[in-house]
């Protein structure tokens, strides 16, 4: 047998010539996560333990952390457009009267990550009103001087509005898992990719790019039946696009952007079906052993 770490990714390899020759036995089978690594009830990084009962408490604890350790205004800073501080002040969700929603990328910087689709969805996020924080490196130093004036660019523009770190910071990935509201992932292709199920994991929405495992682990809210996820029985859980465009991220981002300002209950029920799905490896396990006894010549 022969593995990939998700089934669509397997669907999408499955015409290369040095596979489909093979196709019998190829299997996709999703990743999971460390989830005692990844459980903000017991994370010791956290301010604020939390889990899938009390995360409104637990995530705006590490919100304000986060802002804090970034330097990020409270509230979404001084030059947020007058109609989205309406907005969220006339809420009665668990959002702060002067709240806006924080979106988080952590990623290493490399084309395969859709870097252009990070760098729009900066742009796009500030300009919304919301916060943007971004942790992670590029190892090719043109790329990574794209990044530094990024950075540069969004505070002369939209001071205490953006943060972006270039380092490994583990302490931080946690706070940004935990502290976001929405977290991006627009990648080109991804095998499988951990950041969306660990976002899912600690209550912040993902929102991907539909392509290999991103289509299998995360379910549109605006999707019918037809997906990858939503065949794979999972609730609504976040928000995808297919095209690696603009036109594609803000499909995406501005429908999370909205749920978040307009439609509180939507946006915090998506929290809830995100937080209660088992991202743990025991149904991966099982999918393994039985290849394992379909490979030997024998069956449970």
């Amino acid at each position: 047998m022969a593995t990939t770490v998700s089934p669509t990714y397997a669907a999408e390899v499955a015409g290369h010539p040095a596979v489909a020759p093979h196709l019998a036995k190829l299997v996709g089978v999703r990743n999971g996560i460390d989830t005692a690594a990844w459980n903000p009830a017991t994370d010791p990084l956290l301010p604020l333990p939390y889990d899938a009962g009390s995360w409104r408490a637990g995530k705006a604890a590490a919100k304000a952390a986060l802002r804090e350790r970034l330097g990020l205004s409270e509230g979404g800073g001084g030059n947020q457009p007058q109609h989205q501080r309406r907005r969220a002040a006339g809420s009665d969700s668990g959002h702060g009267r002067d709240d806006v929603p924080v979106v988080g990328v952590v990623s290493r910087l490399t084309a395969q990550k859709g870097i252009a689709l990070i760098k729009h969805a900066a742009w796009r996020t500030v300009e919304r009103g919301a916060q943007f924080v971004l942790l992670g490196s590029a190892p090719d130093g043109r790329v990574q001087a794209e990044f530094d004036a990024l950075a540069r660019d969004l505070a002369a523009a939209f001071p205490g509005r953006s943060a972006l770190r270039f380092a490994f910071d583990e302490p931080l990935s946690h706070l940004i898992y935990a502290g976001a509201d929405i977290i991006l992932v627009p990648s080109i292709f991804e095998p499988c990719g951990l950041s969306q199920i660990i976002a899912a994991r600690c209550g912040s929405l993902p929102c991907v790019r539909r392509t290999g495992g991103l289509a299998d682990t995360v379910h549109d809210c605006d999707d019918g039946p037809g997906s990858s996820a939503a065949a794979a029985r999972l609730p609504a859980n976040g928000y995808s696009f297919e095209s690696a465009d603009a036109a594609g991220v803000d499909s995406a981002l501005g429908r999370a952007l909205d749920d978040w300002f307009d439609d509180p209950g939507k946006f915090e029920k998506l929290v809830d079906n995100a937080m209660g799905i088992d991202w743990s490896w025991a149904e991966p396990c099982l999918e393994y052993e039985e290849l394992y006894w379909r490979a030997a010549g024998s069956r449970v």
